[in-house]
């Protein structure tokens, strides 16, 4: 009798869950399954006289270094799962579709099988040295999102290529199980049944359908001191082996998705996957299991730390989690490994992680809203966003960006918005700014003044000029009570435009010549008197009173003071 164990080796750990599976639900009654990936495989883990499946032929010569000689051994055929077909027999003939896989010759596998039997349209393997043609109406992929190029939007996934039927009619051959070929056949397309449709729709609604990272730090506009500051501490942390968690923090719309995204393309591990999830958008059940994964009987579901495979996981909005989830996320980031739900195997990860969060993690531990150790944890690597109020010399490069994006070069701002826009508290940061450029970006003619902005804008201009009249009017009235605490409103008045008249020409008063001055203008002062009006005056800040022939002037307290008196109307 022969041996009935049979050993699966594959590269992935998630495509071996996968064949292993497909392996059980056809022969799983009759042999004994022990899946091995090439890393774990070692000169003692496979027994002698054992069957051994190696899911490619790149890595047959590595494997049959490693097994006994004795055990028979099968190079699977890999075929596309015909159930996860529907999308491409829907689209009407003649289609010009690239083909997109890990590889070149399985991308050309993979062109071949679709080309016996879907023969309609015609396919393109994908190599990224050779340029996309310009004809080109979709791209399909076997589970391989992670690798599409940029700039093509309509993917078609047809799941994870499985074993095809001729490689169990090996097995079945080799190890003399006693099954018609048609019993094989009925299972072979149940296991297909099963399989098809798991291209983690779930993961794929919460974040774009490629699993890429689009920003880069050259994407980030860093004129600011603090902001050039923050960019060189994230490219430190991209390019640090040690730096295997980052945290990112920052208020809503300060760009923590792109720099975790540029973190990423900056690294070395820049080909791999970049997947996020967003802990605020989602249930906390639906994000356990996003996570981690499950097993809900025969039935695997990966997590983010299984699909990134030595990519970039990124989890955005962490404060909002559970404690719960909190204490499962310590134990995993801190292990290095994790555990399904609802399953019982330890397994390893080896990607980077980055959190980010909109509200500090220190407060949120302060008020026992978050685990200190996760915490501690977190901030060995961390980054805090400037708000862009605190990077005012980024406005008008974000305000060029916006323009050169949505291709309106032509279009200027008024002195008057530019300088409102620098006052103003933009709630939502740079999202905000982009908003409201590209909503005037469109509006007709390319002049843009203050009567062009959104209702909500106006509004806070209107209030905002208001409250600056207001404080003006406030100020002036303050001023003006002190002054009367000491009397002669009117001859302080008349000093101040002696002062404001004489900076002009250049000119600056000691005493005796103010005296004399004054006295040309119809106001007659003792030497006593002067001197109380000037000390009143200095007091205040209005004027610089210097000794010597340097003689005083006006300060620019006591001139904004002048404009502001007059403007408001006073009459002395």
């Amino acid at each position: 009798m022969k041996a009935r164990n049979v050993n699966i080796i594959a590269i992935q750990e998630r495509y071996l869950d996968i064949i292993t599976k497909q392996i059980k639900e056809v022969l799983g009654d009759t042999i004994n399954i022990h899946p091995i990936t090439v890393k774990d495989l070692q000169s003692d883990t496979v027994k002698s006289g054992d069957m051994v499946v190696i899911s490619s032929s790149q890595i047959k010569g590595l494997v049959t270094q490693l097994i006994p000689n004795d055990c028979p051994c099968i190079v699977a055929k890999r075929d596309i799962n015909y159930m996860n077909t529907k999308k491409l027999l829907n689209l009407p003939p003649g289609q010009e579709l690239l083909v997109v896989n890990d590889n070149k010759m399985n991308a050309e596998e993979t062109v071949q099988s679709l080309r016996e039997t879907i023969f309609e349209h015609n396919y393109v393997a994908y190599t990224p040295e050779d340029n996309i043609p310009q004809s080109i109406n979709y791209i399909v992929t076997p589970g391989e999102r992670q690798l599409l190029p940029r700039g093509l939007t309509n993917v078609i996934d047809i799941g994870p290529r499985l074993l095809d039927i001729s490689t169990f009619e090996k097995i079945v051959k080799l190890l003399d199980i006693n099954y018609p070929i048609s019993q094989i056949v009925k299972r072979y397309f149940k296991a297909c049944v099963s399989l098809s449709g798991r291209n983690k729709e779930e993961i794929q609604s919460n974040k774009d359908i490629r699993n890429v990272a689009q920003y880069y730090f050259e994407d980030i506009i860093s004129v600011s001191k603090s902001m050039k500051e923050t960019v060189q501490l994230a490219k430190c942390y991209s390019e640090d082996s040690h730096a295997i968690h980052i945290h990112i923090e920052g208020e809503p719309g300060t760009g923590k998705s792109m720099f975790a995204q540029a973190i990423h393309n900056y690294s070395t591990n820049a080909e791999r996957s970049f997947i996020s999830i967003n802990c605020s958008s989602s249930d906390f059940n639906t994000i356990e299991k996003l996570l981690f994964g499950s097993e809900e009987g025969e039935e695997i579901s990966y997590g983010l730390f299984e699909l990134a495979e030595n990519g970039t996981v990124c989890i955005e909005e962490i404060g909002e989690l559970p404690l719960s989830i909190q204490k499962q996320l310590f134990h995993v980031l801190e292990k290095g490994k994790f555990r399904r739900l609802s399953g019982s195997e330890l397994h390893s990860f080896h990607c980077r992680v980055i959190t980010t969060s909109s509200i500090s993690c220190k407060k949120l531990v302060e008020k026992e809203l978050f685990r200190r150790d996760l915490y501690e944890l977190l901030a060995k690597y961390s980054l805090n966003i400037p708000a862009l109020s605190e990077r005012k010399d980024d406005l008008l490069p974000l305000i060029h960006n916006v323009k050169k994006r949505i291709k309106r070069n032509d279009i200027e701002f008024t002195n008057e918005v530019i300088e409102f826009f620098k006052e103003y508290n933009w709630d939502n940061n740079v999202k905000h700014l982009y908003n409201v450029i590209t909503y005037l970006a469109f509006l007709n003619g390319d002049h843009i003044g203050i009567e062009s902005l959104p209702f909500h804008l106006r509004s806070n201009y209107d209030q905002q000029k208001f409250n600056t009249v207001f404080e003006a009017n406030n100020n002036v009235n303050k001023i003006i009570a002190e002054i009367e605490k000491h009397g002669f409103l009117d001859e302080n008045i008349k000093i101040l435009d002696a002062f404001y008249e004489g900076k002009k020409e250049r000119i600056s008063y000691g005493r005796k010549a103010l005296k004399v001055y004054l006295e040309k203008k119809g106001l007659i002062l003792s030497e006593q008197q002067l001197r109380m009006r000037l000390e009143v005056l200095q007091d205040l800040g209005l004027i610089i009173v210097r000794q010597g022939r340097a003689g005083s002037t006006i300060s620019r307290q006591g001139e904004e003071f002048l404009r502001e008196f007059y403007k408001t109307g006073f009459n002395v």
